[in-house]
Formats: C-alpha cells, sequence, structure tokens
C-alpha cells in the first residue's frame, strides 16, 4: 500500500493539500461524508493528511447550502463548504455506478482510511461495505458517522441537531431555569461527532500501521452529544438528583452574586465569591476612587470570612451587585479585565464574533491566517488550533472546487486513461 502525498508548499492558493511536514502527511483519507461531518477530513487535512473528497458528479449537495460570500448563492460559494473543505482536493464519482465503484475501489487500495456519514446500509446497497473493502485493502480503517449508530432500534430514524439536541441531554441545561429548555443558537451536535470520528480514525490509523489490519469505526452523534453533559449525567448515580438548569449569571446558592453584568461596550463576567473575594472587589474600587455605601464601608477585616452572609440581612448580595453594576457599567470590557487581573480578581469579557477577531491572545498565537481564493481577498480562516513542534498543521488552501482534482488524481494519480477519463465524463459517472 502507497502512501498519497502532496508537494510542500509555504502558501498553497489552489484547494490542494500541501503534505507538509504534519502528522499525518503519509496518509490518504477517501472522504465520503455528508455536511454533518465534513469536520473529520478537515481536522485530518489540518494534520497533514491528504483527504480526497468524492463528490457526485455536479458537487456534494451540501454546498447550496448558505450562508454564501458576498450573498451570491453558488455551490463554490457556500461558506460552509468553505470553512469544513480546506485543505481536502476533490473529485466526483457516481458511485451507484459500476465504473464509479470500480474507481473507487481503485482509490482505496491506494488509502488508508474512508470517511462517510450516509444512512447505514447505503455502503452496502452500493456494494461498497467493510468487507468489500478490506477485501481490497486489508488494512483500511472506515469511519462512520451517523444520528445514532450502525445499530440500535434508533439506527435508522433521521435527526437534525435540534433532535440530537434533545434526545442526548443538552437540551435540557440550556436556557433559564423559569421557562422550558431551548436550543442552542448555532448547530453543533454533528460537529461533535465529527470530531470524535478524527480522534478515533487517528487511532485506528495507528492501530492499522502496527499490525496491518483494518477496521470500521462506528460513532453515534447521540453518544457525542450526551459526553456534553458528562457532569449532569453523572448525578443521578451520585446523590439521586437530575442536575437543574439554573439562569446563567443569576445568583444561586452556590453563588449568591450576580455573574454577568452590564459595561460601556458590552458585558463582562465577575465572579465574586464569598467574603475574601468581596474584599479583593471592594479594594478595587477604593482604589478607583469609589465611595462605597455605608453598609460596605463599614465592614471590617474580621467580617470577611466564610460566615459575612449570614451576619447580614437577606437582601445583601443583591445590594452588593448594584454597587457592582454601577461601577462596570461606565467602563470598558478589555479596560475591567485587565484591572482585574492587577487586582487577582476573576473578570472576564463576554466576547462576540468580532471581539475574537480582534483578541490579542489568539493573533499572538497566529490563529487567524489569510488564505487566497480565486478572484477576491485574501479571507481570513481560524486556522492554527494548535501548535506541534515537529509535526506542524497543514498551511492548508482553500476548500476546492467540483472535481477540481479529477485529473490530477484519476489520470496522473490513479493511471485512468484520458480517452477513459472522455468516456467516464460522457457517462457522468465521473
Amino acid at each position: 500500500m502507497t502512501a498519497a502525498s502532496q508537494p510542500a508548499s509555504e502558501s498553497p492558493t489552489d484547494g490542494s493539500s500541501p503534505g507538509a511536514a504534519g502528522a499525518l502527511a503519509p496518509y490518504r483519507v477517501l472522504d465520503l461524508t455528508t455536511d454533518r461531518a465534513w469536520f473529520t477530513g478537515k481536522l485530518l487535512a489540518d494534520l497533514g493528511a491528504d483527504v480526497v473528497k468524492v463528490e457526485p458528479p455536479g458537487g456534494d449537495p451540501g454546498r447550496v447550502k448558505g450562508p454564501y460570500a458576498g450573498d451570491i448563492a453558488s455551490p463554490e460559494n457556500s461558506l460552509q463548504w468553505w470553512a469544513f473543505n480546506r485543505g481536502k482536493r476533490s473529485i466526483t464519482l457516481d458511485l451507484a455506478s459500476a465504473d464509479g465503484r470500480g474507481l473507487f475501489l481503485a482509490l482505496v487500495s491506494t488509502a488508508h482510511a474512508v470517511l462517510e456519514s450516509y444512512e447505514p446500509g447505503q455502503l452496502e446497497r452500493w456494494g461498497l461495505g467493510l468487507d468489500v473493502l478490506l477485501d481490497t485493502n486489508p488494512s483500511i480503517v472506515l469511519t462512520r458517522i451517523t444520528p445514532f449508530g450502525q445499530t440500535g432500534p434508533y439506527a435508522h430514524l433521521k435527526a437534525t441537531d435540534l433532535i440530537l439536541a434533545a434526545i442526548a441531554g443538552p437540551a435540557w441545561m440550556a436556557g433559564d431555569s423559569d421557562r422550558p429548555p431551548v436550543r442552542t443558537s448555532t448547530p453543533q451536535y454533528f460537529q461533535h461527532a465529527a470530531a470524535e470520528a478524527a480522534v478515533h480514525t487517528n487511532a485506528a490509523l495507528y492501530h492499522a500501521a502496527s499490525t496491518g489490519v483494518g477496521q470500521q469505526i462506528d460513532v453515534s452523534a447521540q453518544l457525542a452529544a450526551s459526553r456534553t453533559t458528562m457532569n449532569a449525567l453523572a448525578t443521578p448515580f451520585i446523590d439521586g438528583t437530575i442536575l437543574q438548569r439554573s439562569t446563567f449569571g443569576e445568583p444561586v446558592p452556590a453563588q449568591p452574586y450576580r455573574s454577568i453584568y452590564h459595561c460601556a461596550d458590552g458585558n463582562i463576567m465577575a465572579t465574586v465569591g464569598f467574603g475574601p473575594g468581596l474584599k479583593g472587589y471592594l479594594g478595587w474600587l477604593r482604589a478607583e476612587g469609589v465611595t462605597l455605601p455605608a453598609f460596605l464601608e463599614d465592614l471590617t477585616d474580621d467580617d470577611f470570612g466564610p460566615t459575612l452572609l449570614e451576619k447580614q440581612p437577606p437582601e445583601f448580595p443583591t445590594r452588593v451587585s448594584e454597587v457592582l453594576a454601577e461601577f462596570f457599567a461606565t467602563r470598558g470590557k478589555q479596560d475591567l479585565t485587565t484591572q482585574a487581573l492587577v487586582h487577582r480578581l476573576m473578570v472576564v469579557p463576554i466576547n462576540n464574533v468580532a471581539d475574537i477577531y480582534d483578541d490579542v491572545q489568539l493573533n499572538s498565537r497566529d490563529y487567524f491566517q489569510p488564505v487566497e481564493h480565486d478572484g477576491r481577498d485574501p479571507v481570513l480562516y481560524p486556522s492554527m488550533w494548535v501548535h506541534l513542534t515537529q509535526t506542524p498543521l497543514a498551511s492548508n488552501g482553500r476548500a476546492p472546487q467540483i472535481g477540481e482534482h479529477n485529473t490530477e488524481i484519476l489520470i496522473d494519480e490513479l493511471g485512468v486513461k484520458p480517452a477513459d477519463m472522455a468516456l467516464y465524463q460522457e457517462a457522468r459517472v465521473v
């Protein structure tokens, strides 16, 4: 079995995988995933693998899902496609045709892993199940991502991200305590499954390299979503209770003061805690020239202990929160965060997307990288999600266009004759 690699490139401008010195640079991955699991191949491409996205003729159906760059609807303009398919190469194959399956199996013989997220049984209906893939390549890893897994009473049920959030538990934990559960604003639970699939694929590739034996990885998005509530899942077995959601930032017995405050340019989260924490905040306000109300000015060092609230009237935490709210309201969140660090207090900005883009810590670690796109200015992508000293992440280019690498992969690498390629194209096999 040969490992595919691409020439290294400092700044690729097409959709090719540069094959830099990434941890997975020797590996080739065939990506059959739908949009719910594109992320798996993207992570492997970041790690240096040559990820070949196999699309049906005409392109992956997920390409027609917005939002679109410049609000121009086009299969080449989908921002989701751009985000989750960077660093991949694209070929088109009709896997429902005998010729398409033959070409795919020829690619399997050169590959190390296959990713797919169709309904259970789809590969088998095409004659491309695990047994066929292993007959073609005994060390191949087949990773399958579905809503509920390949087996069980739910295996053949469909699911949206909202269904996963509900059935796996995260929706129960979302929202305010005085109303029914709410959905998470951005779909994410298939992405959790896709990320787990990337981790498990890496483990299986290690096993295959050590033993020469391939295997199937069955990833359930339901299980991946349940793992996001792992703290809540334990409570019935620990103390017989069900963990209840609380309104974010509002007082609870363990944190009697407000946590979320408005400030001059947004919001912050401030953790006051019990006596010692409050003493620190009052010291900060005094240092800023704030005149404290008598109920706070009259507190002595002896008062700032674990029994502080027991000695105060019930409205004490609310009155403290009001004083802090008045102080925070006139200052910006970055200034508040910086000053809180000086006083060794826990204040953090609640960042929006624009704030994250300007974050000094992320930018100091080169998190955002410019990527060239045909006919437009470079686009900044969140890219450097980990720094590896010996096997750095690949400096991948833009997501590929439909079938952009058909000639490169099918003719140059696989050895398909140009005359045969023309026939395949005429028959809509590619």
